[in-house]
């Protein structure tokens, strides 16, 4: 896990950055962006193009987990997956694992 900001002025920079380092030292074979819910003002760094090229340029896959189901932003539509809710990501995520654990 990489700690970023998700809400305000620093947090495109911040989010950036955690893409950067997880990229160069190959953290994860995924990279989930999430943040729960709230109005539009809070979500707002995640529409930042800035972040939308990092996230596009992203050797490792990225989720993007903005919101909750109703909400869009740029990051859904340049990442890998959209998922409608971080707990939908965490799902997507360890679906596989699930499965190989009940067949095992």
């Amino acid at each position: 896990m990489i700690p970023a900001v998700v809400q305000g002025d620093a947090a495109p920079a911040q989010i950036i950055r955690g893409l950067e380092l997880a990229n160069k030292h190959e953290l994860g074979d995924v990279v989930v962006l999430a943040r729960g819910g709230g109005s539009i003002e809070d979500l707002w760094c995640f529409n930042d193009e800035g972040l939308a090229r990092a996230i596009a340029a992203s050797r490792l896959p990225v989720i993007s987990a903005v919101g909750h189901e109703i909400d869009f932003t740029i990051s859904d539509f340049v990442s890998d997956l959209r998922a409608p809710t971080p707990s939908a990501a965490a799902e997507i995520v360890s679906g596989y694992w699930v499965e190989a654990a009940a067949q095992v």
